[in-house]
């Protein structure tokens, strides 16, 4: 796998979320050799990190938070992990927080797309560096090709180039990063229930009958949407993803390549493997990479 390429620029903080990430983050960055410090926004964060130098923050609390970067020498921060959308009265006011009332109060409308913007100014404004997956897990990224042992069917690469269209026509409505296409049709569309919800209901309209076609069938398409902030936003796919796709019937996974994330990428295609399940790398403008 790739190392990180972070330079030496003192610890690298990580602002965790919820979810394995953010530790599997920490954990490859320690063995590259750069010291971590891990931010636990309170209510979010949902591992054990006990064993890291790490802090815990409310949500919000923006003055305390750049105090905590910089009596630890972080200027490089990684942002990861699954955050919610905060109700405004969950908001910690400390004086770093009204300083920055004017941008906050610009992310309290639109989509995913202008948060994580809004995120990315507000920390370069106070003169830190916001660094992404391609830096800090740059092995974990989905590369072109096959990557499993099982090949899409002649079937699954024309599905393949149906989902891609669909996805970029998605992009500017900031809805969703993916869908499920079969037989050329898109059967479902990614909206702000996740990827694994949405696999989901392609189980059930299998169970009721509405899609005909027998298992395994059917392609899940997952690629950022055009002009996306992968820093903070890249797509992931993990084993939950995977095993969801089985037991949806799915043929197989179709990941913008060097843009999805694969936090348990061996995990992942193991289990994909030994249930038949294609994942393969695609290009933005094409089908797959590897045929």
């Amino acid at each position: 796998m790739g190392r990180p390429d972070l330079g030496t620029s003192g610890p690298l903080a990580i602002i965790a979320g919820a979810g394995e990430l953010p530790r599997i983050a920490a954990e490859h960055v320690l063995r590259s050799g750069r010291p971590v410090f891990v931010v636990l926004v309170e209510g979010e964060a949902t591992g054990d990190y006990a064993d890291f130098p790490h802090a815990v923050v409310r949500i919000g609390a923006a003055g305390r938070l750049k105090e905590i970067l910089l009596e630890n020498g972080c200027r490089e921060v990684f942002m990861t992990g699954a955050f919610r959308r905060p109700r405004f009265s969950e908001i910690d006011w400390d004086m770093g927080t009204v300083r920055a009332l004017s941008s906050i109060m610009r992310l309290r409308f639109g989509g995913d797309d202008k948060v994580v913007n809004g995120v990315v100014h507000i920390f370069e404004s106070e003169g830190f560096r916001i660094v992404g997956p391609r830096e800090v897990l740059p092995g974990l990224i989905a590369e072109a090709g096959v990557l499993g042992r099982v090949k899409p069917s002649r079937r699954a690469r024309a599905d393949i180039a149906s989902g891609l269209t669909a996805v970029r026509g998605m992009g500017p409505l900031d809805i969703g990063q993916a869908v499920v296409v079969l037989s050329r049709r898109i059967i479902a569309v990614e909206a702000a229930e996740g990827t694994d919800a949405m696999i989901r209901r392609c189980a059930d309209l299998r169970a009721s009958g509405r899609v005909a076609f027998p298992p395994p069938s059917g392609v899940l398409v997952k690629a950022a949407k055009p002009a996306q902030e992968l820093r903070l936003d890249m797509p992931v796919v993990g084993v939950d993803t995977v095993r969801s796709a089985i037991d949806a019937g799915l043929e197989g996974i179709a990941l913008e390549a060097g843009a999805v994330l694969m936090p348990q990428r061996r995990e992942a295609l193991e289990l994909a493997d030994e249930a038949g399940l294609f994942i393969v790398g695609v290009g933005r403008n094409d089908g797959p990479a590897a045929q």
